[in-house]
Order: C-alpha cells, then sequence, then structure tokens
C-alpha cells in the first residue's frame, strides 16, 4: 500500500511538472500571434510568469478558447505519466541477475558455496593457525 501511494505521489509530481509545460507551450503561440509587433522579452516573460504562477485561470481561458493544443497535450501529458509511474520496467533486473553468477565489477553478497569449495578452501583448527602464526614472527626475527 505504501509503495502505491508514493508511485501515485510521483504521478502528480510528473503530472503537475507536464501540465506545466502544456499551459505554456499552448497558450505562447496564440500569444506570440497577438504580441507579433511586439518582439521584445518584456511581454513573453510577463506571460509565463502568469502562467506559472496562476496555472488554473491560465488553463480556463485555454479550454474557453477551444485551444487543440491544449488538449492534445492534457492527455499527453496524463498518459505519459501514469506509463512513467506505473508501466515503465524496473531498473533492478540487472542487479537481480547478478546473484545468479558471479560478475566483476558488480557488489553482491557472496553465497557460502561460493566461498567454501572444497577443493580451494583448507580448515586450519584454531591452535594450529595460532601455533603458525608464532611461529612466523619469530622467523622474521624483527626484518623490516
Amino acid at each position: 500500500m505504501k509503495v502505491v501511494g508514493i508511485r501515485l505521489l510521483l504521478a502528480a509530481a510528473i503530472l503537475f511538472t507536464l501540465e506545466l509545460l502544456v499551459i505554456n507551450v499552448a497558450g505562447l503561440l496564440p500569444f506570440m500571434a497577438a504580441h507579433k509587433a511586439d518582439i521584445s522579452g518584456a511581454p513573453y516573460m510577463d506571460f509565463f510568469m502568469d502562467s506559472l504562477l496562476n496555472p488554473v485561470e491560465s488553463s480556463i481561458v485555454l479550454v474557453e478558447g477551444k485551444n487543440p493544443l491544449f488538449f492534445i497535450g492534457s492527455v499527453g501529458a496524463v498518459l505519459l505519466a501514469l506509463y512513467a509511474v506505473f508501466f515503465a520496467k524496473d531498473r533492478k533486473g540487472e542487479y537481480e541477475l547478478a546473484d545468479r553468477y558471479g560478475v566483476y565489477g558488480k557488489a553482491r553478497w557472496a553465497r557460502k558455496n561460493e566461498i567454501f569449495v572444497t577443493s580451494e578452501t583448507v580448515c586450519v583448527p584454531a591452535k594450529q593457525l595460532i601455533h603458525d602464526l608464532e611461529a612466523s614472527m619469530m622467523e622474521s626475527g624483527g626484518e623490516k
């Protein structure tokens, strides 16, 4: 249930961002047609700030004007947000495959059967290990 809530929140955030983009693009073309005599940046900056600060009002104006680019872009934004959140393939596949075989350069937990191979691993009793360690330190004689 928690994952579904996170995915819905992510879908809402993606949809909001895409819808702001659609509002700006769909409103920009009629705005450019109305202000083609004044090509300075001031009216365009006012348009972008107004559409970003008041997206509901801007979308109501676009719906009342029956802007087809707004309708097509809104449907596309909804479909893209739903696809990105719910239907896009998770990237876990590559890492799930790594635990089936040894992979160079990828960190993963080793299994006991990979570490303790009978032909490669030698079992030494603890007393023998300490004796061999002390003997090796005595043989070096403080050499560096």
